[in-house]
């Protein structure tokens, strides 16, 4: 391999990298180099960081690649950019690599990419509402950005409307409706409109409020008549 470096007015040229020519490199880089006047490669960077790379501890480099420039730039060692293959956004972002990568030496290779291998124990003891029988496909009510509050809004419109109307603004608030003192809200169990409105929304409370609506059912009727005027929870 060819490699030039500039140590003041001398020029250098070194055909092979070898113990002699890591001794000259070694000499050449005491301080803080020129980067932009050494043609260098990102796998030449070892013969002058070798330190650097002994004594890095977040990550610890042992086993690591030689190829530096794959996380550090020539405009310092610290902080490094690596390019990660599975993206770190958020919350994550923040984290040191030890949080994910565990072991002595860190394993970095087969490291849990879904959200249960790290957050098992928040599945386990979310209270509102209770994931025992939630799949774990975590993204589709949490972000990155926080386990909490989850993100409302996935409900499914199919088995329950609440995207209109009254039961919107209950949209972000999951434990307004799946209480277990109102019923069993596991897979639209509790989906009778009695099974909330009751009190204030009485059939003996709602009858006389509604005397001047022509298709209102005065007396016996099933649960859900309320939908046939309030269709999606629409007043």
């Amino acid at each position: 391999m060819e490699f030039m470096f500039f140590l003041g007015r001398v020029t250098m040229r070194l055909l092979r990298i070898g113990a002699l020519g890591a001794v000259l490199l070694q000499g050449a880089c005491t301080g803080t180099q020129d980067h932009a006047r050494v043609e260098v490669r990102s796998a030449d960077c070892i013969v002058c960081h070798v330190n650097d790379v002994q004594h890095a501890l977040n990550p610890p480099h042992e086993g690591f690649p030689d190829t530096c420039g794959n996380c550090h730039s020539n405009d310092a060692w610290i902080p490094a950019a690596f390019m990660h293959s599975w993206p770190l956004n958020g919350a994550h972002e923040m984290l040191d690599c030890a949080s994910c990568h565990l072991g002595d030496p860190p394993v970095y290779q087969g490291t849990p990419t879904l959200c249960v291998g790290c957050h098992q124990a928040d599945y386990d003891n979310s209270p509102f509402p209770g994931h025992d029988a939630f799949p774990t496909t975590c993204e589709s009510c949490h972000t990155t950005n926080a386990w909490t509050p989850a993100v409302g809004g996935i409900h499914p419109e199919n088995a329950f409307p609440i995207e209109s109307g009254e039961h919107s603004k209950y949209r972000d608030d999951c434990a307004s409706c799946h209480n277990p003192e109102l019923g069993s809200s596991i897979d639209g169990e509790n989906t009778d409109c009695v099974g909330c409105h009751d009190g204030e929304h009485t059939r003996a409370a709602m009858d006389p409020k509604h005397r001047e609506e022509p298709d209102y059912p005065q007396g016996a009727a099933p649960p859900n008549f309320c939908l046939d005027c309030h269709p999606d929870g629409r007043n």
